[in-house]
């Protein structure tokens, strides 16, 4: 079973964060963040 996991992504530089920040610790830039849903592949038995 795959498990969705949400991660945030900044606009201007990229920068990943695993919840959403109002100003970007890499670029210093406002409100650029977006919600990204990433699905991880979860080996079987």
């Amino acid at each position: 079973m795959a498990k969705a996991k949400t991660i945030f992504v900044c606009n201007s530089c990229g920068y990943e964060a695993t919840k959403w920040l109002g100003k970007c610790p890499g670029c210093n830039e406002w409100n650029s963040f977006y919600e990204e849903k990433v699905v991880s592949e979860s080996s079987g038995r």
